[in-house]
């Protein structure tokens, strides 16, 4: 065996338990997960139980009188409670719920049973959803670990990154939103600290930090300012869905407006942070490969590395807005409106705010990036810009060599 089909090997094999140790973490984590949840199951009205046995099933119509077209169906089950009071005991229900559009019952799993008690004490049971916490909180474990262990600390500088940003937003914007706090200023601010966050946990080069920090923000505001200039000039309000309508009447006197803006910012960020950062890393190569190279030539080579991820990101960035859409999408589709009705919606309005605004936002952070990079290493070296374009071993080139793939 030769020394390179050693060391793969030997790198296959601390990969391969690096990857098993993390599978054991995450069985690890599932049980406690599974333990803590169940013992300490604190909701009234519901109980994690086991299907023992499914029983009959019968299929319902609607009648002539009623409105609803929908089909139902009530199965017979025998379950077991997980939780509660009635942990341990076993009985007998019906479940009923719509056809095709229900849970699919399975023996052995487990599921989340809803209980209505009425004036006259008689309780009617339902089975709500299928109990995935425990085995959610094991997916996400075992990624982790994976990631880490494939990646090193590179991953787990990107875990910690990903954690503060969850941080930032879970235990920061949206508690102060709810209680009544601006959402814009709110939101620019948490995009601030989630950029910092993520540039100090993922960029390498320190020297280089600021950079990717500059750019990043500098495509951010402009995103959001094409964002609002739309938002503005199609009077757009932000009440088009049902979960905005829902949160415009829970919570009396909220900006829904701003939430709407605020929204623009913070689903752009990562796909911004990801082009600043992938620019600052390329043209940082370029330094290191050249010090001598024109500061032309390392603005152009910047703007073409951009351009290249530019293309994959706007790709992902629409079809995310799609995907999340994608239910709204078939119910107008379904309704079959005409392409002016169509462009008229609002919830089709702020989709299109999004999408234009988040690829505005990818494209100003490119020639940003670049730009900011290049004032660094001019203040860096003490260089001036070049009368003539020139190659980094001091001769001429063409101005079509700039247009050139490098």
């Amino acid at each position: 065996m030769t020394l390179r089909k050693k060391n793969a090997s030997v790198l296959f094999m601390v990969y391969l338990f690096r990857v098993a140790t993390a599978v054991l973490i995450a069985s690890v984590v599932y049980s406690g997960a599974d333990y803590y949840t169940l013992k300490f199951w604190n909701t009234q009205d519901s109980h994690v139980v086991r299907i023992l046995d499914i029983g009959q099933t019968i299929r319902e119509s609607p009648s002539e009188e009623e409105d609803e077209p929908f089909k139902t169906e009530k199965t017979e089950l025998t379950v077991q409670s997980l939780t509660g009071k009635k942990r341990g005991q076993s009985f007998r229900l019906v479940a009923t719920q719509m056809e095709g559009g229900g849970v699919k019952f399975e023996r052995g799993h487990r599921y989340i049973l809803v209980s209505d008690v009425f004036e006259d004490g008689s309780a009617l049971y339902s089975i709500a959803d299928a109990y995935r916490v425990s085995s959610v909180v094991w997916v996400i474990v075992l990624a982790c670990g994976v990631l880490i262990a494939i990646a090193g600390r590179s991953g787990l500088r990107a875990l910690l990154g990903l954690g503060l940003s969850i941080v930032v937003l879970m235990w920061g914007y949206i508690p102060l939103v709810a209680t009544g706090s601006p959402p814009v200023p709110l939101a620019f601010l948490a995009v601030f600290l989630i950029s910092v966050f993520t540039v100090l946990c993922v960029v390498k080069r320190r020297q280089t930090r600021l950079v990717a920090l500059l750019g990043t923000l500098g495509g951010a505001a402009g995103g959001f300012g094409a964002g609002w200039l739309m938002v503005m000039f199609w009077h757009l309000t932000g009440l088009s869905g049902e979960n905005a309508s829902l949160l415009f009447t829970t919570i009396p006197g909220i900006d829904i407006q701003g939430i709407l803006l605020s929204s623009i910012i913070i689903s752009a960020i990562g796909a911004v942070l990801d082009v600043g950062i992938s620019i600052t890393a390329a043209m940082s190569e370029l330094v290191e490969y050249d010090p001598e190279i024109s500061l032309t030539h390392l603005w152009a080579s910047g703007i073409r590395v951009g351009g290249e991820v530019l293309g994959s990101m706007i790709n992902t960035l629409i079809l995310a807005y799609l995907g999340t859409a994608l239910p709204m999408t078939l119910l107008i589709s379904n309704a079959g409106p005409d392409l002016i009705g169509l462009l008229n919606d609002p919830y089709v309005g702020q989709e299109i705010v999004h999408s234009l605004a988040g690829t505005l936002g990818l494209l100003l952070t490119i020639p940003a990036t670049a730009t900011f990079f290049v004032f660094r290493e001019k203040l860096r070296s003490r260089r001036s810009w070049p009368e003539g374009r020139l190659n980094s071993d001091g001769g001429s080139f063409e101005e079509s060599d700039l247009d050139d793939d490098p």
